[in-house]
């Protein structure tokens, strides 16, 4: 089934009725986590006292429990169907942000927040990637692709400036009970029409199997090792230097939306010229710009590599994910996303591992960027 859905200019036409149900979901479920995201990691370090070790050992146990729990959860959604995967995944992330902030006063219930982000992560990501393998269009999945996560960045602008303003004025804590309140909403879009699905159940051997098959693909996809230092170390190393919830998301709004430009024509790229060279050139720049964070030292240069960051990232996840998609529905979508998922979180976790060691030893926020820039490489066994 199509739909006349069309996207502006030549990016994008006629997609399927379920992205289209999907760009809506995303861009009210990425409103609602761009609000907290960027203060998650500075909320445990500034306000509930974590050091720096102790803010990745937290994402370490995030990603420890997901590589073990993502099997289960693409048990439930191949067997439910993926808008339910969605909808039942909802709960888990409002559950996570009452676990994290509800914190500041009793701190025991920070112990099971990584279990529900967990449990979160295991039944969206499966739902989310099965969505777009089994209905972009192939002619034109890397656009498909890039308008998703345009859609994401536009959300990712916005959210940190809004959620630092709301962060400001009535505390971190209100902005998380605004998010919670946003992203329950998210769900309503993808039961817009029937949904279209085949129970198939989900096998672990079938996952196993891949690992064997495309151990270099396993290595690459480590790789996002480097987003989990992005995602946590990052953040907490900008208000550092800028000591300001408002004035950190203005910095990461304003680097976003230029990011988002260049977007929508790399999408276009992808589909018209070697993903695999696409990947290489752009992890070579990729690491190039977590270098270069070794010489940020003002707020003016924080937000330079900001947005070099994300641009050569972009470069380097649309065509991998492109590539990803092709191969998800190739074989059987289910097997080949959880194997995807896991390795990824293999190397977050080892990523949050080595630089609570790499911290403990030198103290040194450059030490943990030299590490992302060696994850980074990872990229282009891809």
């Amino acid at each position: 089934m199509t739909t006349k859905f069309r996207l502006p200019h030549y990016f994008a036409y006629r997609v399927q009725t379920q992205i289209s149900e999907l760009y809506v979901s995303t861009a009210i479920a990425d409103l609602a986590i761009a609000l907290v995201l960027l203060f998650e990691p500075i909320f445990l370090y500034a306000t509930l006292g974590f050091s720096v070790p102790q803010v990745l050992l937290f994402f370490a146990a995030v990603y420890a429990f997901y590589i073990v729990l993502i099997p289960f959860g693409a048990k439930i959604v191949s067997r439910f169907g993926y808008a339910h995967g969605i909808f039942f995944s909802i709960p888990f992330q409002i559950l996570y942000w009452f676990l994290l902030f509800g914190a500041k006063d009793n701190f025991a219930l920070i112990y099971f927040a990584p279990i529900a982000f967990a449990i979160e992560k295991s039944l969206f990501w499966p739902s989310f990637h099965a969505i777009v393998a089994r209905f972009a269009r192939d002619e034109q999945r890397g656009r498909e692709f890039s308008m998703l996560y345009a859609i994401v960045n536009i959300m990712q602008a916005a959210g940190p400036f809004i959620g630092g303003l709301v962060a400001e004025k009535f505390g971190i804590r209100t902005a998380f009970i605004v998010a919670g309140g946003v992203y329950f909403c998210s769900f309503i879009p993808l039961f817009a029409s029937k949904e279209v699905f085949t129970p198939k159940i989900y096998q672990w051997r079938d996952t196993w199997d891949l690992f064997a098959t495309y151990p270099l693909k396993f290595l690459g996809y480590m790789g996002f090792g480097e987003e989990l230092l992005v995602l946590t170390v990052w953040p907490i190393f900008i208000y550092l230097i800028i000591k300001d919830f408002k004035a950190t998301g203005a910095i990461v709004t304003t680097s976003t939306f230029i990011a988002t430009i260049l977007l929508l024509y790399i999408g276009k790229m992808a589909d018209q010229y070697r993903k695999r060279l696409m990947i290489k050139i752009g992890s070579f720049l990729y690491v190039l710009v977590w270098l270069a964070r070794f010489i940020v030292a003002t707020p003016f240069g924080a937000f330079v590599i900001d947005t070099l960051s994300r641009t050569s990232k972009d470069l380097v996840f649309v065509p991998m994910s492109t590539v990803t998609y092709e191969r998800a529905e190739a074989t059987h979508i289910l097997p080949y996303i959880v194997f995807f998922e896991q390795s990824l979180s293999v190397g977050k976790f080892l990523a949050a591992v080595l630089g609570v060691i790499i911290f403990a030893l030198t103290g040194s926020f450059f030490a943990l960027f030299a590490a992302a820039a060696v994850f980074s490489l990872l990229y282009m066994l891809i």
